[in-house]
């Protein structure tokens, strides 16, 4: 299941979560999920000059072991981390919330393919904050899954999150 961690208590599914909610050893179930087609795959391995025939040329990579096109690992990625987002808070309180030190970690750990499902969870590893400041800061991985709930890629990261508005 989608989320589910052996060892590590998983929380109700939420959209946008916030400091209080990250609580170190469970695993944040993030709601929704994206299916990549493959029209949009092909079109941003293109545009970002990624010409290899895995992506784009769907003869060549019939003959490949994946029989078809691959969907490419940057797009891939970057949804895992969309759907990981934590909330937003009061703008005009929070300041740098939602800021990330940068990824420590990307790993593509299985192929995605046109029409797979991506869904994500973090496992919360630390969180830091001074007491009444409106931001603290979250150390967790990200763990993106297909519509099998097998991992397609974890990432690490440290970031700002606000607290509940």
């Amino acid at each position: 299941m989608p989320g589910s961690d052996p060892g590590h208590a998983a929380r109700p599914l939420q959209r946008g979560w916030f400091l209080e909610d990250a609580v170190p050893g469970t695993v944040l179930r993030h709601p929704g999920g994206r299916t990549i087609d493959e029209a949009e795959h092909v079109w941003l391995a293109w545009v970002t000059n990624n010409v290899s025939d895995v992506h784009g040329n769907a003869d060549a990579a019939s003959r490949a072991a994946w029989g078809q096109p691959i969907v490419l690992g940057a797009l891939s990625a970057a949804i895992v981390i969309g759907l990981a987002h934590p909330g937003a808070g009061d703008p005009a309180t929070t300041g740098t919330a939602g800021w990330s030190d940068g990824w420590e970690l990307v790993k593509l750990t299985a192929t995605v393919l046109p029409g797979d499902t991506i869904t994500a969870d973090s496992l919360i590893h630390a969180v830091t904050a001074e007491p009444g400041a409106p931001t603290g800061r979250v150390r967790r991985t990200i763990t993106g899954r297909n519509q099998r709930g097998e991992a397609i890629a974890t990432i690490e990261e440290e970031r700002e999150v606000a607290r509940r508005p």
